[in-house]
C-alpha cells in the first residue's frame, strides 16, 4: 500500500518554509501583543453653527433601571446646559486614569474593613469581600462621555453597572459617529 506522506519537507512549490530563530520569534510574539497605540484626533469644541442632532435613549431590559437612571439625568443636565457635542475621535483617553480611580477604591476598602496588622474583624473582612465582589462587577464611567465633549478627569468618574455602561457607550456611538466633529448634541429619553 503506498504511503501518503509527503516525499519531502518542502510545500508545494519546492520552497522550503522559513525557519525563525528563537530570539526573532520572540521579538515577533512580543510585537504581535503589543497594543497598536491609536493617534488621537485633535479635541474640537461644540460647534452650535451646526444643526443640533438629538440623541434618543431608551432603556434596553437588560440595563439595571437605577445605573441607568443616574447616568441619563447626568446627561440629560449637560445636554439642558448645552454642554453636549460630538467630538474628534480617536478619543485622548488615558486608561490609566481608570485603572488608578479602580485602585484607589480597593485601597480604601482595605483600608477600612480589612487594615493591616491583623485588627481586621470577620464583619470587616466579609464586607471588604461583598465590596471588593461588587467592584468587579462596574466600570468607572465617565458621567459625561468624552465622545460627547466630557473631560478624562478623574472628577467625572463615577462607576455604573459595567453592562450599562458599555452597551450605552456603545449605543451612544453608533448613533453619533458619522455626525460632523462638533455638532450640538441634546438628549431625550424615550419612555
Amino acid at each position: 500500500m503506498p504511503s501518503h506522506k509527503p516525499k519531502s519537507s518542502k510545500p508545494r512549490g519546492g520552497v522550503p518554509k522559513a525557519k525563525v530563530g528563537k530570539l526573532v520569534g520572540k521579538a515577533v510574539e512580543a510585537a504581535a501583543k503589543k497594543p497598536k497605540k491609536r493617534i488621537p484626533a485633535p479635541p474640537v469644541t461644540r460647534n452650535n453653527d451646526l444643526p443640533e442632532f438629538v440623541l434618543k435613549i431608551k432603556r434596553k431590559p437588560s440595563y439595571k433601571k437605577g445605573p441607568f437612571d443616574r447616568k441619563v439625568r447626568a446627561l440629560q443636565k449637560l445636554s439642558d446646559e448645552g454642554k453636549l457635542f460630538k467630538q474628534a475621535n480617536p478619543l485622548d483617553k488615558d486608561p490609566e486614569l481608570t485603572k488608578a480611580y479602580r485602585e484607589r477604591v480597593r485601597q480604601a476598602i482595605f483600608a477600612k474593613y480589612w487594615p493591616p496588622g491583623g485588627t481586621a474583624t470577620a464583619e470587616g473582612k466579609a464586607m471588604a469581600e461583598k465590596l471588593l465582589a461588587r467592584l468587579d462587577r462596574v466600570d468607572a464611567d465617565h458621567v459625561w462621555d468624552p465622545q460627547l465633549g466630557g473631560p478624562d478627569t478623574v472628577d467625572n468618574l463615577r462607576f455604573l453597572d459595567s453592562h450599562t455602561n458599555q452597551d450605552m457607550g456603545s449605543e451612544i456611538w453608533q448613533k453619533i459617529r458619522n455626525l460632523p466633529d462638533g455638532t450640538p448634541i441634546r438628549i431625550e429619553v424615550i419612555p
